[in-house]
């Protein structure tokens, strides 16, 4: 490993105690993990958009491009151009016109898309073929978590019942309201479980850095080199004497003075 690769691990050690140190209270070293996070994520985005985005969509057309390429071309560096009007409070209004391509695009892009990939997708799974999830599980299938009829005919009447519960145009009889209870039942349940997916992951990224910090995620060569056991002791050593000094300057700053 090189010394930069080695410099990394311990930075990023140091980088992941910062944030913990939130655990405690919003300080000073919090704050510097933040930022840097902030800079190098926009300063990555800027870059992936250049090189991915702005320079093979309108700057290699504009340079070795057909003389038609071209002619397009010159279309989306108006707008581009337009969007910095931004910067000026007496041409500011031109740049509502490359934002309204921009709305009106996205918009017309993510209709089609979020129409076939979300609402005509969960439409044709929320209908199974019994017979062919009979045909590959049976009844209930353990090694399949779950699948089965049982589970199937589960969904639809579950999917069924959470939309009739949103349904409140209709009076409310005795069958509506056990059907909007059992309805509110499977909304609780689907809550938990996304409120417990989401709990997972979070403690799956601790583990990684917990991982990161004892040296287990590494070759054992590589643990000789970085030491990463002892890069956590020195940064925690930083990080508590940084929050030391902190707590004792505000200390310091709201103490009376004779």
């Amino acid at each position: 490993m090189s010394g930069i690769e080695i410099g990394g691990a311990w930075i990023s050690i140091f980088l992941t105690l910062c944030v913990l140190s939130f655990l405690y209270d919003d300080n000073p070293v919090y704050k510097l993990a933040e930022h840097i996070f902030l800079g190098v994520s926009i300063g990555y985005g800027v870059i992936e958009i250049y090189f991915g985005v702005f320079k093979p969509n309108l700057l290699d057309k504009l340079i070795d491009g057909l003389w038609f390429q071209r002619l397009l071309a010159v279309v989306p560096l108006v707008l581009v151009i337009l969007l910095f009007s931004k910067l000026s409070r007496k041409h500011s209004w031109m740049a509502r016109i490359p934002i309204a391509f921009l709305v009106a695009t996205y918009a017309g892009v993510k209709l089609t898309g979020e129409l076939n990939a979300n609402l005509m997708t969960q439409v044709a799974e929320s209908i199974p073929d019994l017979g062919q999830v009979w045909t590959d599980h049976g009844w209930w299938d353990w090694s399949a978590d779950g699948a089965g009829v049982i589970s199937s005919v589960l969904l639809v009447l579950g999917l069924s019942a959470c939309l009739l519960h949103f349904y409140f145009s209709a009076p409310q009889s005795k069958t509506m309201q056990k059907i909007s209870r059992f309805g509110v039942l499977v909304l609780m349940l689907s809550f938990g479980a996304s409120f417990g997916y989401t709990v997972m992951g979070r403690i799956s990224l601790a583990i990684g850095r917990a991982q990161e910090m004892l040296g287990l995620d590494r070759p054992p060569e590589q643990v000789a080199l970085i030491h990463p056991r002892i890069a956590t002791l020195v940064a925690a050593v930083l990080v508590i004497g940084f929050l030391y000094l902190w707590r004792k300057r505000q200390g310091d700053g709201h103490r009376p003075s004779n």
